[in-house]
């Protein structure tokens, strides 16, 4: 159950593409702007909306009480060469 999931539900007039976020428990029903739960054709055009829905939350920049979460790029700082150094490093090889 902890995972993400996309899916479809058959309704009256077409078809709900929905999406499962792993921290909740829940199908999210794909709305339109006004809230209101999108009715699809078909199944696949339900399952394709609720693929692009998954990876565009997917994409999202990941947020902490309304901060971006910077972790990422300080680790990265830490971790990789200065470039200064490393072309230092590069001209004592030749």
């Amino acid at each position: 159950m902890n995972k993400f999931q996309i899916g479809t539900d058959a309704v009256a007039g077409g078809h709900h593409g929905w999406i499962r976020k792993v921290h909740r428990a829940t199908n999210e029903i794909l709305r339109d702007s006004r809230g209101e739960p999108i009715i699809f054709a078909t199944q696949d055009a339900a399952k394709a909306a609720a693929g692009e829905a998954m990876v565009a939350y997917l994409n999202t920049p990941m947020l902490r009480d309304g901060a971006r979460v910077e972790a990422i790029s300080k680790a990265e700082a830490f971790f990789k060469p200065k470039q200064a150094s490393v072309t230092a490093t590069r001209e004592s090889l030749a």
